[in-house]
């Protein structure tokens, strides 16, 4: 049930993700995901996340916050969210995350979980 839910969950990501920007894990992700309709499941297949304004997820991982964050880079903006992660099994991990968009960065979004560096997300434009 949990994989139709994530099938279902990227088919709609991938029907979005024509009409506006996507932000992937890696600069490389964004070849993947606008090279093809399949992009979006054949990326997160291989392990890349995707970002979206409640969170970010692979095929078998998920982390999602609240409230909904803004990707806007007109100036520096810090903000922080409160949510989860959701591993296999399922196993659930609360977290704090901290989104920070920088103008001098255009098109980068760091996201900070407590780890030594964040995760960062590059947009891809359609």
């Amino acid at each position: 049930m949990k994989l139709i839910c994530s099938i279902l969950c990227f088919t709609t990501l991938a029907v979005s993700a024509q009409a506006q920007d996507l932000y992937v894990d890696s600069p490389e992700g964004c070849d993947i995901v606008m090279s093809n309709p399949d992009g979006v499941l054949d990326y997160a297949g291989e392990g890349g996340m995707i970002l979206e304004e409640t969170g970010y997820s692979s095929l078998e991982y998920f982390c999602s916050f609240t409230p909904k964050a803004l990707y806007q880079w007109q100036v520096y903006d810090v903000t922080t969210h409160v949510g989860h992660c959701e591993m296999p099994g399922p196993q659930y991990v609360p977290q704090l995350f901290t989104i920070v968009r920088n103008p001098d960065e255009p098109g980068v979004i760091s996201i900070y979980t407590g780890d030594p560096e964040p995760i960062r997300f590059y947009g891809c434009s359609s």
